[in-house]
């Protein structure tokens, strides 16, 4: 079972009474007696720089005009399907429909605009900071969450260099992997007789083959 670098992680450092060594990738619990020694990868990241951090916004913000101007031509569509069923009675479906595709576009937006949300409870709030009375000091009883979002991603300040090394790594083996020798060669596959062709096709696992016709008297 693979460590990580959690509460338990400490506790067993604690607990064996050896100081944790940390290196560029790994953190350290040496060897004692009776435990083995416990590496654990650490998150190798590095900041991005300016640039990629400019061009990754550029990106995201073609992509939101992009939406936009289908949220809008859409929207148009959906005003001119209700006109319609208003008159005719008809076409429910299609406004259904085009209600789902303008929908779905909004919440695409509202990814890319704030892509990260989250929610935190706040303590100590008295009826004076949620109404913004000036007498009314009474503390709330209740907990009170508060949605909160943040515009830009946690990922665009960061690049993963272990993700990148594996990616790398991936697109290296894929490389490295042998060919078939057929194609090596340069010989082409041989054609199927006619014999082959007439006694079946082979689909995946199972082979479809040609009855052969049967004469109403019970004849060849």
């Amino acid at each position: 079972m693979t460590s990580q670098l959690d509460v338990k992680f400490f506790r067993k450092a604690k607990k064996v009474n050896r100081a944790v060594e940390i290196t560029d990738n790994y953190a350290i619990i040496p060897a004692v007696k009776d435990s083995a020694e416990v590496r654990v990868p650490l998150p190798n990241r590095r900041l991005k720089t300016f640039e990629e951090r400019e061009t990754e916004q550029q990106e995201r913000l073609a992509k939101l005009t992009s939406i936009e101007e289908q949220v809008e031509i859409e929207r148009k569509g959906l005003l001119d399907l209700i006109k319609v069923y208003r008159q005719t009675k008809t076409g429910a479906a299609n406004v259904v429909i085009q209600n789902l595709k303008v929908k779905e576009l909004m919440e695409q937006r509202s990814k890319l605009v704030r892509p990260e949300k989250w929610i935190e409870e706040l303590d100590g709030l008295s009826f004076k900071d949620i109404f913004a009375s000036k007498r009314d000091d009474r503390k709330i009883g209740s907990a009170v969450l508060q949605v909160k979002r943040r515009v830009e991603p946690i990922s665009s300040l960061y690049v993963d260099l272990g993700a990148e090394a594996d990616k790398s790594e991936l697109v290296a083996e894929e490389e490295k992997a042998p060919e078939p020798v057929a194609s090596v060669l340069g010989i082409a596959p041989a054609p199927k007789s006619a014999a082959e062709v007439a006694q079946g096709v082979i689909i995946g696992k199972r082979v479809l083959t040609k009855k052969k016709s049967v004469a109403p008297g019970g004849g060849p």
